[in-house]
């Protein structure tokens, strides 16, 4: 056929499974720690319907050696008889159709988060294997499938006194080539939350990743069981240890035509950037929806006028949803009938529309009758919003001048001055600023570098640890950073906050040891804490520098980690021939030209996108490598047995 031939014999329709694993990003979000997380996400959701269900009450979550995952419930167990329509085992039908499954039928399933009857099968498609044990009618019954395509008819094993269901599944390497194996913390954090928005579920977590047949001890066991939900999910875990407005969470609850809600609330101290989690049937909506706008309007609508009555806001301008969220902490916890989302990933809620009149209406009646009995909380809550409102006016004021050229610029031209070599292009969406460890590899940095889009701004020494100090803004280096990146932080609740940013693209550049990955988390903690936006539009990087040059004669290459080091003396390449190996220690060892083609040069470089996967695993990591508590050669251990979770950002939250 001609190559510019277009016709009927150009359609290709693909069935079930190559029509996922041809396009798995359309289900999964992506193939890489995300995506691969997404996945157990899917099977584990589907336990947590059975207890929505009012079905299961324990799910047990299992951690093979080999990265299999298992995931057990005692619900009902997925059909087994015959389908009507489709002439086979119902259970077959869930696990290889699209869009199959009992959350379209509203008497099975009243609320639940996987409406989209894609989950199950999606995560079957995308398996080296997945075998399903059911128990019903005091029967086992099995069934297993390899990428997607049975392999073993649904036969009985056994029998059995209990009920519900068990899946084991071990996902395509092919498929997830970028990553092989899952993050106990991240899978345990996602258990940890499950229990907590299912006040009565109880979650169990084995994690028998490294157990051998000699070494049972290596099995962690961790049991999840919270009988106030969200109180305490924010209480004893998100504000553990913060300096907090008022002791005791605000909580209100409401339910109207199957629709509930749990929201509590508490303010840090600080000011830092508002955490709100919101949730719809236990599933995590990053990116929120209809039930937080209804929050949102509610709140700000009865805080307004509450600040009118207690003349507390003279202007009628300073409490607004701006100043009302700086320190705020916020679990937005729904259970919406027919929820529909955004995606398969589920971040938004976008239906039924009258989640957000619902929400709104009972939060303002809720809350109302709260803060009329508690004025002592209405009032620290409106003096805080007061407070952190006329501080961003003044902040705003003080940019204005330092726009016309005055002493805010001359300051921070000063500052700057012989410490960054900026580079000659104004276009921030193609600038590059690399924050540099030493002068030394600053130096190397600025001679090498492509000096038309990328600039340089060496550091010496280790950054602030922002963590634990408060005066963090009137550090040297913290204040050189933002003054590089042309950006005011005092202003970072500004919507606009990020329209001066020089740069579209801040490389954090650090030596490939110990003390560099230190650096690393350092500056990470800097960014989450304080410029948060930068890392939610993505332009934060992490710049991978080779820890090893091979060099055979004229033939060399650099190895970027110990696993491809040995790949490539052991390759033909290397083999049998007489090698060179250096090893790095630092990125000061590295000439100009050595340091672009390795680590800044666009064509060859690695670089590792920051990005925050889950805030609650990101904020208890933070606290256990920043916090000033715990011994500090602990704390380097650690670095050093998680390398990466210090060199690889998709495993940093």
């Amino acid at each position: 056929m001609s190559k510019n031939t277009y016709s009927a014999a150009s359609i290709v329709a693909l069935d079930f499974p190559d029509n996922v694993r041809m396009r798995p990003d359309m289900y999964i979000g992506d193939r890489s720690i995300e995506g691969y997380h997404h996945c157990a996400y899917e099977i584990i959701d589907n336990s947590v319907d059975e207890h929505l269900a009012d079905y299961a009450q324990n799910i047990t979550v299992t951690l093979h050696p080999g990265s299999i995952l298992e995931v057990s419930d005692d619900g009902r167990g997925i059909p087994i008889d015959m389908h009507e329509g489709e002439g086979i085992p119902a259970i077959e039908l869930v696990m290889t159709k699209l869009h199959a499954g009992g959350k379209f039928d509203s008497d099975s399933y009243q609320v639940s988060g996987g409406l989209h009857g894609v989950g199950l099968s999606v995560v079957n498609a995308l398996s080296e294997f997945m075998e399903v044990d059911v128990h019903r009618n005091k029967k086992i019954y099995r069934i297993r499938y390899e990428k997607g395509v049975k392999t073993v008819d649904l036969h009985e094993v056994g029998k059995s006194t209990k009920k519900g269901t068990t899946v084991r599944f071990k996902l395509d390497p092919t498929i997830f080539y970028e990553i092989g194996h899952y993050t106990p913390d991240i899978l345990m954090a996602r258990l940890k939350q499950s229990a907590f928005l299912n006040p009565g579920l109880r979650v169990i977590f084995e994690n028998q990743l490294h157990r051998t047949e000699d070494a049972v001890e290596e099995t962690s066991r961790h049991e999840f069981f919270y009988e106030q939900g969200a109180l305490e999910f924010l209480k004893d875990d998100i504000n553990k240890d913060i300096p907090v407005l008022f002791e005791e969470p605000i909580r209100i609850v409401g339910e109207h035509q199957g629709l509930t809600m749990d929201i509590v609330f508490q303010y840090r101290i600080s000011n830092d950037e508002p955490l709100v989690l919101s949730y719809v049937n236990t599933i995590h909506t990053k990116s929120h929806g209809l039930h937080v706008d209804g929050f949102w309007a509610a709140y700000e609508k009865l805080m307004k006028s509450f600040a009118e009555r207690l003349k507390l806001d003279k202007k009628g301008t300073l409490v607004t949803k701006r100043s009302l969220s700086i320190g705020l902490t916020c679990i937005i916890n729904t259970r919406v009938p027919n929820a529909e989302f955004k995606g398969q990933t589920k971040d938004k809620l976008t239906e039924p529309t009258k989640t957000n009149a619902t929400i709104r209406s009972l939060t303002e009646n809720a809350l109302a009758n709260f803060f009329e009995k508690n004025k002592d909380i209405t009032t620290a809550i409106l003096e805080k919003a007061v407070r952190e409102m006329e501080a961003i006016e003044s902040a705003q004021r003080t940019l204005e001048n330092s726009r016309s050229g005055k002493l805010k610029r001359k300051e921070a031209l000063t500052m700057l001055a012989g410490k960054l070599a900026d580079c000659t292009s104004k276009d921030p969406a193609k600038k590059e600023l690399f924050i540099v460890e030493g002068d030394s590899a600053g130096g190397s940095a600025k001679q090498g570098r492509n000096r038309e889009v990328q600039a340089i701004l060496p550091v010496r020494g280790k950054i602030l640890n922002v963590a634990k100090k408060q005066d963090a803004l009137k550090n040297e280096i913290i204040r050189m950073i933002f003054a590089a990146l042309g950006v005011n932080p005092v202003l970072r609740q500004n919507d606009d906050y990020l329209d001066k940013l020089r740069y579209h693209k801040v490389i954090i550049m650090t030596d490939a040891d110990v003390d560099g990955s230190h650096i690393q988390i350092l500056l990470l903690t800097f960014f989450y804490r304080f410029i948060p936006a930068l890392i939610e539009e993505g332009y934060l990087y992490i710049a991978q520098p080779p820890l090893y040059k091979i060099t055979a004669g004229k033939d060399s290459v650099y190895a970027y980690s110990d696993g491809e080091k040995e790949e490539y003396v052991k390759s033909d390449r290397f083999a049998n021939k007489k090698y060179d190996l250096q090893r790095y220690k630092g990125l000061g060892e590295m000439n100009a030209d050595q340091l672009w083609d390795t680590t800044m040069d666009p064509a060859l470089r690695k670089l590792r996108k920051v990005e925050i996967k889950d805030e609650i695993v990101t904020r208890a990591r933070i606290e256990l490598l920043m916090s000033e508590s715990g011994d500090p050669v602990e704390k380097k251990e650690f670095i050093l047995s998680n390398a990466d979770f210090v060199t690889n950002i998709d495993d940093i939250g």
